[in-house]
């Protein structure tokens, strides 16, 4: 029998693929190349894509932001402090004459004053009240105040001031005033106002006597002329 000079080449079997994936029936496909054009498409529209979210963030933030200082724009705010006005805290009372007048021109009174008398004078509520001034709208009639004013009183003080109502004019002088009133400046750092208070029917009675004993019905008058 005669024997093969020599051993063809070995077939790979069924299954089986070439070691060096240089191909053969059964290797994978190689995915194909992406041309350098359509990669760098690619790469703008990344970057483009990346941009257009980064820009919509940034807009729903400021929108965000926005509607946040919009809403604290419109919030209710608490109204600025407005303390009452000082007439609304200030009182002011008639207590009593104080002491026996002596008769206008006298040595004891020479300056001729009518009518001397204590007033209580109260501020109930804050911030404190200042009296300024205190008198009356008699221009036949001075008014001065112990101590002199102006007077400060925190909230609930109560003082007495003494005031001396001095005639300048009996002629003008009203006997018969029915309630005359106190006028009063008052300020509390915020607010200064005019106002006037009717002490009442005891300092109407003690003020139209005084005036009475100061002025005379027949000060004034004329003497009779000779028959």
């Amino acid at each position: 029998m005669a024997v093969s000079g020599g051993i063809g080449p070995v077939e790979p079997g069924e299954g089986t693929e070439s070691l060096d994936g240089s191909g053969g029936p059964h290797a994978a496909p190689r995915p194909p190349r992406t041309p350098p054009a359509v990669r760098r498409l690619r790469e703008a529209y990344e970057g483009h894509r990346r941009a257009f979210l980064a820009l919509g963030a940034l807009t729903c933030v400021s929108a965000v932001l926005a509607g946040g200082a919009a809403l604290y724009a419109a919030r209710p705010r608490p109204a600025p402090y407005r303390p009452p006005a000082p007439s609304q805290v200030f009182s002011l009372a008639y207590v009593a004459p104080a002491g026996q007048d002596p008769a206008p021109g006298s040595a004891q009174d020479p300056s001729g004053a009518a009518f001397e008398f204590t007033v209580r004078v109260r501020a109930s509520a804050g911030p404190a009240v200042t009296l300024e001034r205190l008198g009356q709208s008699s221009r036949a009639l001075t008014t001065e105040v112990r101590p002199p004013l102006p007077a400060t009183l925190a909230p609930g003080e109560a003082r007495d001031l003494v005031v001396r109502i001095r005639v300048t004019d009996c002629v003008h002088v009203a006997r018969n005033s029915g309630l005359p009133f106190l006028e009063v400046t008052l300020s509390n750092g915020f607010e200064k106002e005019d106002h006037s208070y009717i002490p009442g029917d005891r300092y109407a009675r003690d003020l139209s006597t005084a005036l009475t004993r100061a002025c005379p019905e027949d000060r004034d008058a004329s003497a009779p002329s000779p028959s």
